[in-house]
Formats: C-alpha cells, sequence, structure tokens
C-alpha cells in the first residue's frame, strides 16, 4: 500500500483534540481556524515534520484519546478523513496515523477527556503502547 491510499478494507478513523465539535461538524486545520496551542505546534517546536495546513487522524482510538487528553478538556472522535490520506511522517509505526485536509465527525466518541485523570507522563506511555499495539494489529 502507498502512504498516500487509503486501505481497502473499512477502517474506522478518529480524532482527539478541541472540544465541542458535534456530529457533521468539519475539523479544519490550525491553519485555517487559526487555533495557536495544537499539538500540532509542540511537534513543530520539537523539530518534528508535523503540518499546520493538516488535520491529523488515527485508526488507534486511544491514541486519539491521548492527543483528546493533551487539549485541555479536549475531545475524541470518530471522523471522516477529507481528501487524500498522507502517512504521518511523525509516527514510527506505519498504517497507524495520518495527516488529510481536514475531516468530518461522525461520532462524538467522549466529549471530555480529561489530562488531570493521569500524570503527563502516564499518558505519554499510553501513547506509545497504544501506537505499538496499533501497529501490530
Amino acid at each position: 500500500m502507498s502512504s498516500s491510499s487509503r486501505p481497502s478494507v473499512p477502517v474506522r478513523y478518529f480524532h482527539g483534540g478541541v472540544p465541542g465539535l458535534r456530529r457533521g461538524d468539519l475539523l479544519l486545520p490550525p491553519a485555517v481556524t487559526g487555533i495557536g496551542r495544537t499539538l500540532t505546534a509542540d511537534v513543530i517546536d520539537m523539530g518534528g515534520a508535523a503540518r499546520r495546513d493538516r488535520v491529523y487522524v488515527t485508526t488507534a482510538r486511544e491514541a486519539a484519546r491521548v492527543y483528546a487528553a493533551l487539549f485541555v478538556d479536549g475531545a475524541l472522535y470518530e471522523v471522516e478523513p477529507l481528501g487524500e490520506l498522507v502517512a504521518d511522517p511523525d509516527c514510527a509505526v506505519a498504517g497507524v496515523s495520518w495527516e488529510c485536509l481536514g475531516a468530518r465527525v461522525l461520532h462524538v466518541v467522549d466529549p471530555v477527556v480529561l489530562a488531570r485523570a493521569r500524570p503527563f507522563e502516564a499518558w505519554l506511555r499510553k501513547l506509545d503502547r497504544v501506537t505499538d499495539e496499533a501497529g501490530a494489529a
């Protein structure tokens, strides 16, 4: 499978981030919405290849939950990617994280994922674990 083609088997995609979206709403990139504090910005600050003109989605629901927790009172969504899916260059596990032009909210899985439910380091360990598990699936 090329890095830019959609899998032929139905796949569920998730996004964790800005709260308050509803079914049918569009997730747009930070460059469009003007939201300054994003994990994309954090990745760029650390030297990563993240793009502010893209939305990031994952096939790993629990990885998206971690991203939601790292956004203040973030939410977890099941989404439909819009436009071409391109493999996330910052994800070391193939087939788990993707960038796209935007996404449509299909379902609000969890409207508020609280970071204070566990220490920051525990969220990062969980992200590593669930990403590895998703790549092995």
